[in-house]
């Protein structure tokens, strides 16, 4: 099933014992245009710590309900390595956090999450990748959250900005971003794009690059809503 990474904004984490709190962001790899992470608003449960689980965690998705449930209790999670909400997830940190939940190291091979093409499986083969430290993958995670309103360019022009992406649910791979047009005139369509489209990206300024034209954008499909983009994608 797609979603679109926003609709998960009012989604609760459930824990096998009780609620931990709504996903507050997403953390996708910029390398392989994955979601690695959804971050919880724990501010009311654990106030201090930043909580990060991994789609691996994930049992179902209720999307009547607008819930995640997850396979830990609540003192599993509560027992995590340690990430201060004012931290910026470095690499030994996201080692630990993969080491204590077992997840499977994505960086470890050459599939969406490492050896395998889903987040299910996990790390249990440690002897075979024990000479392969943090230091030897890139490190490129990258705030959903904060990539809405980034500009989106192509070849001869800007086409708009960024609203959000649509993901899947097996292997929680980003299929299109959504671009809202600057076209006014328009009626500021939405297109969709997707990542392999993007040439470059210059994550600090906020611009995508995309290869292709703006007129070639114009002969592709362009949506009014959300709801008319999940229409035709189911």
């Amino acid at each position: 099933m797609l979603y679109f990474t926003t609709d998960f904004n009012t989604y609760h984490i459930e824990a096998s014992d009780g609620s931990m709190g709504k996903i507050q962001d997403l953390y996708f790899d910029d390398n392989k245009w994955v979601v690695r992470y959804a971050v919880l608003d724990s501010r009311r449960w654990l106030p201090s710590r930043r909580i990060m689980l991994s789609p691996a965690a994930f049992r179902s998705i209720d999307t009547q309900n607008q819930r995640v449930d997850v396979e830990y209790d609540k003192e599993t999670v509560r027992n995590s390595p340690s990430i201060p909400v004012d931290a910026t997830l470095s690499k030994d940190m996201e080692m630990a956090l993969t080491g204590y939940y077992g997840w499977s190291r994505y960086w470890l091979g050459g599939m969406l999450w490492g050896v395998e093409d889903t987040p299910l499986a996990h790390f249990e083969d440690r002897a075979a990748h024990e000479d392969q430290t943090p230091n030897e993958w890139e490190h490129n995670l990258r705030s959903s959250e904060e990539a809405a309103g980034y500009r989106v360019h192509a070849n001869n022009g800007k086409i708009g900005e960024l609203t959000e992406f649509i993901i899947d649910d097996s292997y929680w791979k980003i299929r299109y971003l959504v671009v809202r047009s600057d076209d006014v005139a328009a009626g500021n369509p939405l297109y969709l794009i997707r990542p392999e489209a993007i040439q470059s990206a210059d994550w600090v300024e906020g611009d995508l690059y995309v290869d292709m034209n703006l007129e070639k954008l114009k002969d592709k499909a362009s949506y009014g809503s959300k709801e008319s983009i999940i229409r035709e994608l189911q």
